[in-house]
């Protein structure tokens, strides 16, 4: 195991990187980049993550989790340019919430210390959560709007169970819904068809998608 100094020097000889490919004798590119500019890319970085653990190649997830830091440490360098908040700043505020976030762990006078598995972790964190930020306007108000549709479609259908809340499923048999009104529908039934089998849905269908490919990489092969 490296030492924490060995790992420090190796996070500030990347940061002192970022923030030369931004300076004026930096990169065309990385200069005029924003917040906004790159926001696609930390979803295409954070997709080849996965793509990486999927094949369980140590050397790949270690490059794509590289590209991954680099997309976070500069969305942090554009933001310290204009004075607003920096790395430590981050890494600050992220790990006094993991530590609020687990009283469990690190609150030795916490009266409920024991939580018997993730579903009741997952819990206290939402209750905790729901404690330090102010009263949202809507309960669905945390879950993010720029999600994938489906993996969005399940966290609002769970957030739904848990306030007790029903969707009125003779929508669905409504004949004057539009063409796409009755896809999205289907989509959503087949949505609570994977909640009723404990399935991710994005992930089978992710899943899905691969094997199809494969077959059809198989076939050009094959001519």
């Amino acid at each position: 195991m490296k030492s924490q100094t060995e790992k420090s020097e190796k996070i500030i000889a990347l940061l002192e990187t970022v923030a030369y490919l931004r300076s004026p004798e930096g990169c065309p590119w990385d200069k005029v980049q924003t917040n906004e500019s790159l926001k696609k890319y930390l979803i295409e970085e954070t997709y080849e993550v996965l793509d990486e653990i999927d094949t369980n190649s140590t050397e790949g997830l270690k490059e794509e989790l590289g590209d991954l830091l680099f997309q976070i440490c500069l969305h942090a360098q554009i933001q310290e340019e204009k004075g607003n908040f920096d790395i430590g700043d981050i890494a600050e505020k992220l790990n006094k919430k993991m530590i609020s976030r687990h009283p469990h762990v690190f609150d030795k006078d916490y009266k409920s210390k024991k939580l018997d598995n993730p579903d009741q972790v997952i819990d206290q964190w939402d209750a905790i959560k729901a404690h330090e930020k102010p009263q949202a306007k809507s309960p669905f108000e945390s879950i993010p709007a720029n999600l994938p549709a489906l993996m969005r479609a399940v966290k609002v259908l769970k957030k739904a169970d848990k306030l007790k809340l029903k969707l009125n499923e003779n929508k669905f048999n409504n004949s004057n819904l539009n063409a796409q009104e009755e896809l999205a529908d289907s989509l959503i039934k087949i949505v609570y068809q994977a909640k009723e089998l404990n399935l991710d849905p994005e992930e089978v269908l992710r899943q899905r998608i691969a094997k199809i490919q494969e077959q059809f990489e198989n076939q050009l092969i094959g001519e």
